[in-house]
């Protein structure tokens, strides 16, 4: 198999990220900040990287994050739902404070081993992580050779970060998350990626964003 070149972007800061609420798989818009952000992302992208194809999760904050870097191109957009963000069940559209407040139990276990606590009831990070791996190695398959621009999520971007750092899902409460609209890159051949840098975002000068669940 030849080289598969990924340039991994994760979505720019959302109304979510700004209120401080568990956004999981609930359809959240970026806010203003998370649109200057893509452009500038966007500009970035276009002047660094030759792209050959773009995926992204079908959710609002990756599609608009990636979107004006397609139109740059001329490029479409191929959906995909196994890079969207990890489904929180019963926490989704939640502040951080209430699911605290509303779940201390549940909430205390997601913070300690969160490889494997069903976050809200519904997906672990172990779920998540075997996801993100099948989605990316099928893209793979598909694009040999080609170097293949990705919208996804912070979830999404740490658990591919445990699949491939031969980690096991407990590992990945040691992994931070990437800042919004940041990008990473990596190189993947014969089922192993190889990172060559994580979460740049020295393109978006005074629009970087802190992460909102702490």
């Amino acid at each position: 198999m030849k080289t598969v070149k990924f340039i991994i972007i994760r979505h720019g800061y959302s109304k979510g990220n700004k209120e401080k609420r568990f956004s999981g798989q609930m359809d959240v818009e970026l806010d203003e900040v998370g649109y200057s952000q893509a452009a500038a992302t966007a500009e970035y992208v276009s002047k660094n990287f030759h792209i050959d194809a773009i995926y992204s999760s079908d959710l609002s904050r990756a599609y608009e994050t990636v979107k004006p870097i397609a139109e740059a191109l001329g490029m479409e957009i191929h959906k995909c739902k196994d890079l969207r963000e990890a489904d929180v069940g019963n926490w989704q559209g939640k502040l951080v404070e209430e699911v605290k407040k509303e779940y201390p139990e549940s909430f205390a276990f997601y913070k300690e081993s969160p490889g494997f606590a069903k976050i809200g009831g519904a997906e672990s990070y172990a779920d998540v992580i075997n996801r993100a791996r099948k989605a990316i190695e099928k893209i793979a398959e598909e694009n040999e050779g080609k170097t293949i621009l990705i919208g996804t999520h912070g979830g999404v971007i740490r658990s591919l970060r445990v699949a491939w750092e031969d980690n096991p899902p407990e590992k990945i409460k040691e992994i931070p998350h990437v800042p919004n609209s940041s990008v990473s890159v990596a190189e993947y051949k014969n089922g192993v990626l190889e990172w060559l840098s994580i979460g740049y975002d020295n393109h978006l000068s005074d629009k970087t964003t802190e992460e909102a669940v702490k």
